[in-house]
């Protein structure tokens, strides 16, 4: 894979907080337990037809929606409900698809390729903790193992190698760049939490955010152009923010959202465009609710379901596949306009994981670079 040397500056601001979400989260007596408006017997489509008994297979790219059900993976087009099974499986593991939709990560490290030449590798004796798959394609996976240790497996070799030029810490995220050129990190040492920007090798680490006073860094990504690298911090007060830095410059940082005192929030999702922003607060998982944030200002995804929801990942720049339920329990989906231009549309009831299945397009071809004059201070600031 293609290397580059990577020129960067660092650095961080305190930033300022915008208005928190509108409405407060249930209080625990508040959160009925799962009760599904699944059919505990099989999964179902909204009309209450149980998936078909056989896999004939035949996914197209319009069928974005990816999950598990009834011992196969499905695939079924958000717009009109065409449904297409993709393959049996036991156990799906993380469920994560690759940046084309043709190649999915499911347990024990397994790659199972969809159509095409998408290739499939067989499980390893590695343990995957967070992880991304490589852009554009989906040539390669770099993961944490479960000692936290940044490791690399290629497709279609399956070679594995551990990216020995990064720092010392646990790494407890990864995000690749949307150009397959570099690498972001959440890291943690023995003074904190660091976010740090490598090649897609692990060469060149350069720290641009290290944290104070025990706060957490719990999801990170790139915005689809590259050009923005967003994050989730939980702060030691007890609330938690959406920042954001841009990669041409790097000397400082800003504050997009301020979440509800008491309660946390991670699982950050970008869309393939646009300026929305997805995550899923609440610290327990019966308090899960999945929140679209826009311009400072928070919405509910569901605000009428009373069950926890989770932001799964966009389908387009407007539509966030949502997942209710859980927490043990089956997960209906629901595709959820943020333009609130459509009611929520039901996709199907009583999967067990789901996730969206879409393709990169016109990805960056290079990482921005800071200006040359005016660098803030190469060690990072917090």
């Amino acid at each position: 894979m293609r290397t580059i040397r990577l020129v960067l500056a660092v650095g961080l601001l305190a930033g300022a907080c915008t208005e928190p979400a509108a409405d407060e989260p249930p209080s625990p007596s508040a959160v009925p337990s799962p009760s599904p408006s699944v059919v505990e017997t099989g999964a179902r489509l909204p009309d209450g037809t149980p998936l078909p008994s056989s896999c004939t297979g035949g996914a197209g790219a319009s069928d974005t929606v990816a999950f598990v059900a009834d011992g196969m993976a499905w695939a079924i087009d958000p717009s009109d409900g065409d449904l297409a099974c993709l393959f049996p499986v036991d156990d799906p593991g993380p469920f994560a698809w690759g940046p084309q939709g043709d190649r999915v990560l499911l347990s024990d490290f397994r790659v199972r390729g969809v159509g095409g030449d998408a290739p499939d590798l067989p499980p390893i004796d590695a343990a995957v903790g967070p992880f991304d798959w490589g852009h554009p394609i989906g040539k390669a996976i770099v993961f944490a193992d479960d000692e936290g240790i940044p490791r690399k497996r290629f497709l279609p070799e399956g070679n594995l190698i551990r990216l020995t030029s990064l720092p010392d810490g646990k790494y407890l995220e990864v995000a690749y760049h949307p150009s397959g050129l570099a690498l972001a990190f959440v890291v943690e040492s023995p003074d904190g939490q660091e976010i740090w920007l490598s090649t897609n090798e692990g060469e060149d680490p350069q720290r641009l955010v290290f944290s104070q006073s025990g706060t957490e860094f719990t999801s990170l990504a790139f915005s689809a152009n590259g050009k923005t690298l967003w994050w989730t911090a939980q702060h030691a007060e007890g609330y938690p923010e959406l920042h954001f830095m841009q990669l041409e410059d790097r000397s400082g940082f800003g504050t997009a959202w301020r979440g509800t005192e008491g309660t946390v929030a991670d699982g950050l999702r970008l869309p393939p465009s646009g300026d929305l922003q997805a995550v899923t607060e609440g610290e327990e998982c019966a308090r899960h609710r999945a929140l679209i944030l826009s311009g400072g200002s928070t919405a509910r995804a569901l605000p009428e379901e009373p069950r926890p929801s989770e932001a799964l990942g966009w389908l387009d720049e407007d539509t966030l596949l949502v997942g209710v339920g859980g927490c043990g329990s089956p997960v209906d989906l629901f595709a959820v306009d943020a333009t609130d231009e459509h009611e929520p549309a039901a996709l199907v009831f009583g999967v067990e994981i789901a996730a969206p299945r879409t393709q990169v397009t016109n990805p960056p071809k290079t990482v921005p670079a800071p200006p040359d004059e005016g660098l803030p201070p190469s060690s990072g600031v917090g």
